[in-house]
């Protein structure tokens, strides 16, 4: 009777172990995925992180370019002073 006892919980025992067994592997095959996942996501954070960067100076570039337009357009105001006070 034991006997029959052991053995009905080893069977039960049994069919938990290979249902964890399933789910380790169901757990195992979701950390693949997440890991490429995270992979590609990395990739396309030093990307955009690249992107960005140049974005900046592009940025520099374009404000020192409009610096020197408004230091153009001063100087010319200061010529037309002169040339426009000397014509009246």
């Amino acid at each position: 009777m034991a006997d029959d006892r052991l053995v009905e919980i080893m069977a039960e025992l049994l069919i938990e172990v290979q249902g964890l067994r399933q789910e380790f592997k169901d757990i195992k095959q979701e950390l693949v995925t997440l890991n490429k996942r995270v992979s590609n996501l990395e990739l396309q954070q030093q990307r955009t992180n690249i992107e960005l960067s140049e974005m900046r100076l592009s940025f520099m570039k374009l404000a020192e370019k409009i610096d020197e337009v408004v230091d153009l357009r001063g100087r010319v105001e200061d010529l037309e002073k002169v040339v426009f006070k000397k014509a009246s």
